[in-house]
């Protein structure tokens, strides 16, 4: 499931269309370091300290308060559903370029696809969802096989068109993309916390989470980076404005693989991005669960269904964020998700650091193994770079985040305020 939350070997193309291929390789490289592993270390060392469901909203309750963990939830539940939404016209993309190389008369715009399989397979995720989260997880592990094996071949496949000296043409700085290439690293590197939205329903968090985190890492490096660095030598690959994205498996995979090749490449491409949409509706409503518990959402969303013990509620309130955004652009919807991501990012960091200070006697059966000023090095430059993309808006995603922040408001005055004064046995009206 980690592996298919943080990105499954999808959705990295772009990157070379906007950055060209020397820096998009190092990029791949670096950003793991950088990004990837300081906020893998941090959550393993949070899911086993909080062995519990909640994640970002538990760590921030625990170490700054009521009002960031508000706020962390929010922006990690935005988070999600634009993620839900993106992974769904991600889907319908490269079912539309499996459709289009069938031998059969017709072609297939996006929009009939998306209208009529985009908000179906959403349905078909959180039905699975709803079902069981041993589903998830199952069906997680054999998709994760799905996403890996023809990302190994289309790299073999590659080998007799080796040219290293693709990988050293470097573009003119001013002709890179800088806000839309850093979005699209970030969304694909990112990810880790959101296993903490689950930890309360892994058997032994302490032992599985520090090695799950390190393996998703390395494949997760790897399911990039080679797909990425071979393909780029093949001679359809040469045209860097071609680098849309699914193209490793609609352009690249059928030209030296054959038509046979792309089909199972797309229809494997197609399982991985539905996994990683099943998967993102877990982490997601399981937030959201938490954050009706802790009385910061309506209470009706906390509701667990009791013959398959699953959030119901939760689960149809990440599918209706979702079907709201489907009608954006995919890059826009990756943009979107980073600007809401990046806070409930930096409220993590704070979390961390501030736990360490407050609890620095506290049993942790994983810790990372750093002082906490080093800690505080670690994590600057994952946090420069999650601010930078935050200010990569749109009139349009403006918006929706105008609409989102007007909701936020609005649950925080009904549910937090209101809790508050209840504990405190003053009427509203008086609180106010």
């Amino acid at each position: 499931m980690m592996f298919l939350e943080v990105g499954g070997g999808l959705g990295i193309e772009e990157a070379v269309k906007f950055a060209g291929s020397f820096y998009s390789l190092v990029a791949i490289v670096m950003t793991p370091l950088l990004v990837s592993v300081p906020m893998a270390l941090i959550t393993a060392e949070l899911a086993t300290l909080f062995p519990d469901n909640g994640g970002q909203v538990l760590w921030a309750d625990r170490g700054l308060g009521k009002f960031w963990s508000f706020m962390a939830g929010c922006m990690t539940v935005l988070a999600s559903v634009v993620d839900v939404a993106t992974l769904a016209m991600m889907t319908c993309d490269i079912g539309v370029t499996f459709l289009n190389m069938l031998p059969i008369q017709g072609s297939y715009s996006e929009e009939t696809i998306h209208s009529l399989v985009g908000f179906g397979i959403t349905l078909v995720g959180a039905g699975i969802n709803l079902r069981s989260t041993t589903w998830v997880a199952n069906l997680s592990v054999g998709i994760a096989a799905l996403a890996i094996v023809p990302l190994v071949l289309l790299a073999l496949l590659c080998g007799p068109f080796l040219n290293s000296a693709v990988w050293l043409r470097v573009r003119d700085p001013a002709k890179v993309d800088k806000g839309r290439f850093l979005s699209i690293l970030l969304w694909n590197f990112s990810g880790y916390e959101m296993s903490g939205s689950c930890a309360g329903e892994v058997e032994s968090p302490s032992e599985i989470f520090p090695w799950a985190l390190t393996v998703c890492v390395l494949l997760s490096t790897l399911s990039y980076l080679l797909p990425v660095a071979m393909g780029l030598c093949a001679p359809v690959a040469q045209n860097e404005q071609e680098w849309q994205d699914g193209f490793l498996f609609s352009g690249i995979a059928p030209s030296v693989g054959g038509v046979g090749f792309g089909l199972v490449s797309s229809g494997c491409a197609a399982a991985s991005a539905f996994g990683m949409l099943t998967t993102t509706i877990t982490v997601g409503s399981r937030e959201i669960q938490f954050m009706a518990q802790n009385n910061q959402l309506p209470k009706a969303l906390k509701f667990t269904d009791p013959q398959f013990k699953t959030p119901t509620n939760a689960i149809l309130a990440v599918l209706i964020g979702a079907a709201v955004n489907v009608f954006m652009p995919f890059d826009e919807l990756v943009a979107m998700a980073n600007v809401a991501g990046a806070l409930s990012y930096l409220v993590q960091f704070a979390s961390f650091i501030r736990l360490r200070q407050l609890m620095p006697d506290a049993p942790r059966p994983f810790a990372v193994p750093l002082g906490t000023r080093s800690c505080c090095a670690m994590l600057l430059p994952a946090a420069v770079a999650f601010t930078v993309s935050a200010t990569v808006l749109t009139t349009r995603m403006l918006a929706m985040l105008g609409v989102y922040i007007s909701c936020i408001v609005l649950c925080y005055v009904r549910c937090v305020t209101k809790e508050a004064s209840a504990n405190t046995g003053l009427p509203d009206a008086l609180e106010e």
